[in-house]
């Protein structure tokens, strides 16, 4: 995510020169020489404030891409803030992005430092934020939201893997009845009719990682986050997998050898795609339903996009680097930490488009394209 951030921000006249950090400085080094002479590379540990906090002299925005998201984020977060810079990240960790949203001190600070922070600003949560907000300001009264993702079931990389074991095994928080609640991991799912040329996806309900919509729009009901994969035969895999205890991360023994099962689980699945995968779709299809009350009368808005396919990192770095020309150029309502439907969704929109995504409204009564 980082490297691809880093090749948007080169495009986007927001930027003209970009520091790539990184605790390796050989990678950091490689990255740095593989995009040119406006790039330098900067040996930085985040979980060392002193080193973090000389590094930030003369930066106008951090964006942070690193991963898994953890507590230890909010301390980063505190850092650059302290140190007057605009911050942005990808966080998709649901209880680390409540905690962020939740923290009294973080905004204080902000506003006090007069930057902008915009946690959770990636495909989703980010992109999925936007376009809810896009949805609701058609709606009169907004009842509730459901959010559908399709993932790519041909995926090589074991790092994305073992992010999915973990997304979908543990236990889900979603925002059900005006309150906060938790189902066991791919307990529920929804066989969604996307639009031609997709067909029936089966998606199970992951943790709700836009946690800011039921605070944004305060009559909501529901408010919910589901997952499938472009090959049924992946899913259903995940899920067996899944159900015999693979997400696990705490090692077990086997023939004298300490093997994590998510570790292995990850390996096998980025290794050999089940049989019947039927090879790389061209376009994932993503949608927001956005349900309520519009010109007096029960509604439903229903958004479903695609990206061209190619890089995956992609739409989750291209909604990072609007956010920060938002941030560098002070567009956003105030110093302050804001969630990604706070912002103004034509310029996301724009850029989605400009990169050539699909979208195709569709409402109770008309369909739009």
């Amino acid at each position: 995510m980082g490297t691809a951030s880093a090749k948007l921000c080169l495009e986007d006249s927001n930027f003209k020169d970009i520091v790539v950090a990184d605790r390796n400085i050989q990678r950091a080094e490689h990255l740095a020489e593989s995009l040119g002479s406006s790039v330098t590379a900067l040996e930085v540990d985040c979980f060392q404030e002193d080193q973090v906090t000389r590094s930030l002299s003369g930066i106008a925005v951090v964006l942070n891409t690193t991963g898994p998201f953890s507590r230890d984020t909010m301390s980063f977060m505190r850092t650059v803030i302290e140190a007057g810079v605009p911050y942005a990240d990808i966080n998709d960790d649901v209880e680390t992005l409540q905690r962020v949203f939740e923290s009294e001190y973080l905004d204080s600070l902000a506003k006090h430092r007069g930057v902008g922070v915009l946690p959770g600003l990636g495909a989703s949560p980010g992109q999925t934020n936007v376009l809810s907000r896009h949805l609701a300001g058609r709606m009169d009264i907004v009842e509730e939201v459901r959010f559908f993702m399709v993932n790519d079931a041909n995926d090589s990389s074991e790092s994305v893997w073992r992010h999915r074991l973990a997304l979908f095994g543990q236990s889900v928080l979603l925002y059900d009845c005006g309150r906060w609640t938790q189902t066991p991991g791919m307990s529920e799912f929804q066989d969604i009719e996307f639009p031609s040329p997709w067909a029936s996806i089966r998606c199970y309900t992951v943790g709700l990682e836009t946690v800011t919509i039921p605070t944004s729009f305060p009559s909501l009901r529901h408010a919910s986050v589901w997952r499938g994969f472009s090959d049924p035969t992946t899913t259903e895999t995940l899920k067996g997998l899944i159900d015999s205890g693979f997400s696990a991360e705490d090692p077990v023994i086997v023939d004298g050898v300490p093997v994590s099962p998510a570790g292995m689980a990850a390996a096998m699945l980025a290794g050999s795609p089940p049989k019947g995968s039927g090879g790389v779709v061209d376009r994932l299809p993503r949608q927001v339903r956005v349900k309520g009350i519009k010109d007096g009368r029960p509604a439903e808005l229903t958004m479903t996009y695609s990206f061209p396919p190619g890089d995956n990192a992609m739409p989750t770095a291209s909604c990072l680097v609007v956010g920060a020309g938002l941030l560098v150029n002070r567009e956003l309502p105030g110093p302050g930490v804001f969630p990604p439907e706070a912002m103004d969704p034509a310029p996301f929109m724009w850029d989605m488009e400009s990169r050539g995504v699909h979208f195709k409204l569709e409402d109770s009564a008309s369909t739009r394209t």
